[in-house]
This record gives structure tokens, sequence and C-alpha cells, in this order.
């Protein structure tokens, strides 16, 4: 989930709408990543009233990725139930938003949800059903046969929006993020066998780096194709696309409509 930053919420008490981006990651064209979505839920009834000490989020916003011309992947805390109540007011319906298609938005209902579930107390991926097929937007693909990253590789993770959170229309700055496959520094986060970490290979000031959000792809380049291998879930960690019980579940998922 995107987190506002004291930066943010002097861009909101001055009427700003966009944030100045400076992170030293490649900016790189939407159009080369036409799969990237964004994901928003309206959690305040008046998104304008400005949140008190920053702990109070008008919007819950995380990235995913389109995988199939119905279904996208993002990560499984990207999303309130209906019946939730966001400090006393009732949550607004998820949509979803192409980063490649500024203003086509497809609202979800609460029945085209799909949240993986495991024993372990690993952090969740979730399975978004779109309304409508989406034409004419090339999906990211997941792995033919899986290969899990191995220690020291780097894959392409999408990150950093620098933009009018609130806005159905605004224009996308998508940042592109090299980042290296390490060990975790919590031995709770590969417990379960079911996430790896992956940490950028610049270091960013937390001053000048821009809102990090959940959901986000880490990819690897496979002939023409942008694969599929992890899922962000939180700070530096990611769903492992190839855990057997993750990737089964995708498919079972996908192939149950």
């Amino acid at each position: 989930m995107e987190t506002f930053t004291f930066v943010h919420l002097l861009l909101l008490a001055t009427g700003a709408s966009a944030y100045a981006c400076k992170d030293p990651g490649l900016q790189c064209s939407v159009m080369d990543h036409p799969y990237h979505v964004r994901l928003v839920q309206q959690l305040l009834e008046d998104p304008d009233v400005l949140p008190l000490v920053g702990l109070i989020q008008p919007f819950l916003i995380c990235s995913g990725t389109l995988i199939h011309e119905r279904w996208v992947l993002t990560a499984g805390d990207c999303y309130y139930e209906p019946s939730a109540a966001y400090i006393g007011q009732k949550v607004k319906p998820l949509k979803v938003r192409f980063s490649s298609r500024p203003g086509e938005n497809q609202v979800i209902p609460h029945e085209n949800i799909r949240k993986f579930s495991s024993d372990s107390d690993a952090d969740s991926v979730m399975l978004v059903k779109l309304p409508e097929t989406v034409r004419n937007i090339v999906a990211a693909q997941l792995p033919t046969s899986c290969t899990h990253p191995k220690i020291g590789e780097t894959l392409l993770g999408l990150s950093c929006y620098c933009t009018a959170y609130d806005s159905d229309t605004a224009k996308v700055t998508l940042y592109c993020v090299d980042r290296n496959v390490t060990t975790c520094g919590d031995p709770k986060k590969t417990s379960s066998q079911l996430s790896f970490c992956a940490t950028p290979i610049m270091s960013i000031s937390p001053f000048l780096a821009c809102p990090d959000e959940s959901g986000g792809p880490l990819l690897r380049r496979e002939g023409s194709a942008d694969v599929v291998y992890g899922v962000k879930i939180s700070d530096d960690n990611f769903m492992d696309v190839c855990a057997d019980a993750v990737r089964q579940w995708i498919h079972e998922t996908i192939n149950e409509g």
C-alpha cells in the first residue's frame, strides 16, 4: 500500500495535486509496460479532508499486473471488503485503472476478489477478476517453467507514481527499479518458502523517494516478454510466483473463471 509522508501532507494542505519525484531510478514509458495497473479504493466519504497526523489515508492505493485479459495479480492487502468500516465510514468499491489508458477504469464487485490463503503467516497475494475483457493490451506473462530467482540475480521492479493519487485521469509516471535478490534479514519472511527478498540497487533517500506501492511486479525479460516472478507484499519482500502452492493457485483460479 502507498504510505503518505509529511511531504504528501504538505502537498495536500497547499492544494498541490502532483508529487515531484526524485527517484534516481530510470523513468520508463508506460507504453513499454502496458500491463501495469493501479488499484484505488476510496476509504473516506470526504477524501479532501486532510488526513490527521498522516495516520488516516483517504485512499488505499496499490500497483498490480494484468496477467490475463480478465485478471490482475496484486498483493493481498490491497482491498477492504465492502462490509468493512474505516474510521466509522463505509469504504467504496475497488477500482482498477490502466496506466496506459488514463480515464479507463473498471469497478470491481466484491465477488471478483480472490485471495490466496496459506497455513503460514506469510503475507498474501490476490487476483482481481475484471468485469470486462481487456482488449489491445499485452499482458505480462507467468513463468512457463519456473526457475526460482537466485541470490544475486537482478530483476526489474516497477514502482513510483508521481501524480495526483485521487484523479481518475491523472497521467502516470512509472519508474523502473533494478533489484538484487538477497537473503532476507528476517528469517520469518522465508520460513514459509513462499516469498523472497530483493533490494533496490540504488539507495534512495526517504526525503526524495516517491511513495512505494504494494502489489507491483518483479520481472525477468525473457525474449520479447516480461515475465512475473514476484509480487511486492511488503518493503523488499516479494511473494514467489514460482512457489508450488502459489503457482498452482493462480492457474486454478484463472482456469475456474
